[in-house]
Parts: structure tokens; C-alpha cells; sequence
């Protein structure tokens, strides 16, 4: 591996849409890293881009310059129609070190595994989601929770997701869980309208149900997500929810009193310590909040990822250990189980999908039809 214990690494971002999210993690500085170039088409709005951040615009491989340490290939991967896994393979030949943005064909996965071997390179698949800074704290406090509870599993889980976020959903899923890999076995169509099919994942100590949306529009396979993520984890003593791919994280705690059979007392009975009392207790803690818009989210909270993934690939050939998360094993083990779920799944349906009508902010805070009948 390329080591420098002076010189920044030079890094390199390959896609112009989704990419943007990775350069604007140089909007932050970056210790021992340095943003050397964006390879696009040469859109106006790679163009931008380039001009904005003040770096070179690469419109082809051969422009690419040979100094470049790591290369982060944000361009659909082949299993997705994309040239993404081409452009990994032409960095590593070269001897650079590849982050490539999710999903991954298993078997690609381990052929550019075994090259990046031989050139002695890191190549990481970087899942997104599990790394922005709602993702992990909703890992992180499942873990936390698990250790209050002597390690004690989920007695339950459950994801509802899109095809599109599925390989990201698993990621958290299986993080969160402690788990390397799961199985997975074919549920069945909701009952009705059919949006989601149920599948069933099989953890470790746990049993997952998992909600997939069932069809896409092929021409604009990037939106119309129903749910983008949403999972839960949950325990007799309560249950831990991302309620969306960038938060809030939530946790609900049991409603349960261990003298709610005696009648001496009321339920607003005087305690004489608030930790006998189990009711002042909050019901739901927030504990990572939603971004206040979108634009934080793609602006702030996506970018804080990307950095934090690239700092610890930074650290990683600086001499520390491989992160757990980044093993080969296990990504390919993840990418595996996101080629046996789909298959479960059975083949999506294709829709031309209308814009969904945006329901504007202004107009869910306005009176309830309940506090309009209160003013007449």
C-alpha cells in the first residue's frame, strides 16, 4: 500500500451527481487528505463542481494523473448498468485505492477484492448510510443497548426499504445486530394494493421481517423510494428506531410499572425519588434528531460520512487495523445477502411514476379539522 507520513493523500472523486455529496466532505477540512480531482463527463454541472471546489476536471481515465492515492468511484456499478466497476478495476491496476459506493455484484466484489491484493491496495464498497452520523448512532446505541442487557439479541427487528436501499438496509440491519451474514426466505405480498412484499431475515438470536417495495420506475430508478430506510430493533424493554435514513433515532421505552396492581396509590401517587417513579420517565427518547431540510442532509450529514469513511481508510494505511466493517469477508458476505434477498424477492415491477404531490410544511401545521371545530 501507498504510505505517507508527510504528504496529504491525494484523492480523486469519479461521478458528478451522487459525487457531489463526496466533494462536499471537503467542504470540512480533512487531516491527511487533499481533494486533487473530480472525473466526469464534462456536464456543466461537472464543470461547476470542478470551478467551485478549484480542482481539475477529468473527462476520461487517460486524463487521470498517476499521483492520485485514492480513488472514490461514485458511478453505478455494473450490477446497476453502470461503468462504476469498470472504473474501480482501472484504479486499482493502477495501483490506487478504491471507495466504491454500494450495491456490488458479489462476484465483482471478490474479483476486485483479489486484485486489490495483488497491487497491494485497499478496496472498500461503502455502503452510505451506515456511516452518516444518524446510521451510527442507530448502530452504535443498539450495541449499547445489548450490552445493558448482558447481550442480550433483539427479540425482533424489522426494515422497510426500496429495492434502490436495500444493500444500505442490510448494512445497518446486520451492524446494528452484531451479525456478519444472515439467511434469507421468501414471505409474500402484503394483501391488497401489493407495495411491498415481506421477506424474512434470519440473524443471529433474531428474526427479522422486512418490507420491500415492490416495483421502480426504470427511468428514474434514483427516487419514488415509498420508505428510503426505516428499521427497528426491539427488547422487552423497549424498542430503538431509525425512522429515517437520516434520522430522527428514537427510543420507546416499555410502558410497564411494577406496582400497577396495588390500589393503595393513584397513578399520580407523591414518590419521594423520581427513580421509583416509572412514569415520569420519558416514553419516546430522541436520541439523534432529523436535519432541519434536505439540503443539511445532503449538505452536512451525507458529506460527514463520506468523511468519516475516508478517514479511516486515511488511518487504515497509516498502520491501523482493518475496520471490522470493511473486511473482505464480510462485505462480501453482505453483498451475497443482498443478491439472495432480491432474488427472494422475485422480479420488481416496472412503473412510469408522476411526481408524488409535495405536501408543503406550512400546510401540516395548520389548524386540525378538531381545532377548527373548537373555534366555531
Amino acid at each position: 500500500m501507498k504510505l505517507s507520513d508527510t504528504n496529504p493523500r491525494r484523492v480523486l472523486v469519479a461521478g458528478a451527481k451522487f459525487g457531489e455529496t463526496y466533494l462536499n466532505a471537503f467542504l470540512r477540512p480533512q487531516p491527511g487528505l487533499e481533494l486533487a480531482g473530480l472525473l466526469a463527463t464534462g456536464s456543466t454541472r461537472a464543470q461547476q463542481l470542478a470551478q467551485s471546489f478549484g480542482i481539475p476536471l477529468f473527462t476520461s481515465l487517460e486524463q487521470v494523473p498517476d499521483d492520485i492515492d485514492i480513488a472514490c468511484v461514485v458511478v453505478r456499478s455494473t450490477v446497476v448498468g453502470g461503468p462504476g466497476t469498470a472504473l474501480a478495476e482501472a484504479f486499482l491496476q493502477r495501483g490506487m485505492h478504491v471507495i466504491q459506493e454500494h450495491p456490488m455484484h458479489p462476484d465483482d466484489a471478490a474479483r476486485l477484492q483479489r486484485l486489490a491484493d495483488e497491487r497491494g491496495c485497499a478496496y472498500w464498497i461503502n455502503s452510505f448510510y451506515a456511516h452518516t452520523p444518524a446510521g451510527r448512532c442507530w448502530i452504535e446505541r443498539a450495541r449499547h443497548i445489548r450490552r445493558l442487557l448482558n447481550d442480550e439479541p433483539a427479540h425482533f427487528a424489522h426494515l422497510t426499504t426500496s429495492r434502490q436501499l436495500l444493500f444500505s438496509s442490510l448494512d445497518l440491519l446486520l451492524r446494528a445486530c452484531g451479525a456478519d451474514d444472515a439467511s434469507v426466505a421468501t414471505g409474500e405480498n402484503e394483501e391488497g394494493e401489493g407495495v411491498f412484499g415481506l421477506l424474512r431475515l434470519d440473524l443471529p438470536g433474531c428474526r427479522a421481517v422486512l418490507r420491500l417495495q415492490t416495483y421502480m420506475d426504470p427511468d428514474d430508478p434514483d427516487l419514488h423510494s415509498l420508505i428510503m430506510h426505516q428499521l427497528t430493533l426491539g427488547w422487552p424493554s423497549g424498542y430503538l428506531s431509525l425512522e429515517a435514513s437520516y434520522g430522527p433515532v428514537l427510543w420507546t421505552s416499555a410502558l410497564y410499572d411494577p406496582r400497577h396492581r396495588q390500589n393503595e396509590q393513584s397513578l399520580y401517587r407523591s414518590v419521594s425519588s423520581a427513580d421509583d417513579d416509572h412514569f415520569s420517565r420519558p416514553g419516546t427518547l430522541t436520541l439523534h434528531p432529523a436535519p432541519p431540510d434536505w439540503r443539511h442532509a445532503f449538505e452536512v450529514d451525507g458529506p460527514a460520512g463520506v468523511g468519516r469513511v475516508l478517514q479511516s481508510l486515511n488511518r487504515h494505511l497509516g498502520g491501523e487495523a482493518l475496520p471490522a466493517e470493511f473486511r473482505a469477508n464480510r462485505q462480501l458476505a453482505l453483498a451475497r445477502l443482498w443478491q439472495q434477498t432480491l432474488r427472494r424477492a422475485g422480479s420488481v415491477r416496472q412503473r412510469g411514476l408522476s411526481p408524488p404531490h409535495t405536501i408543503d410544511a406550512q400546510e401540516l401545521l395548520e389548524p386540525s379539522c378538531v381545532e377548527a371545530e373548537r373555534e366555531v
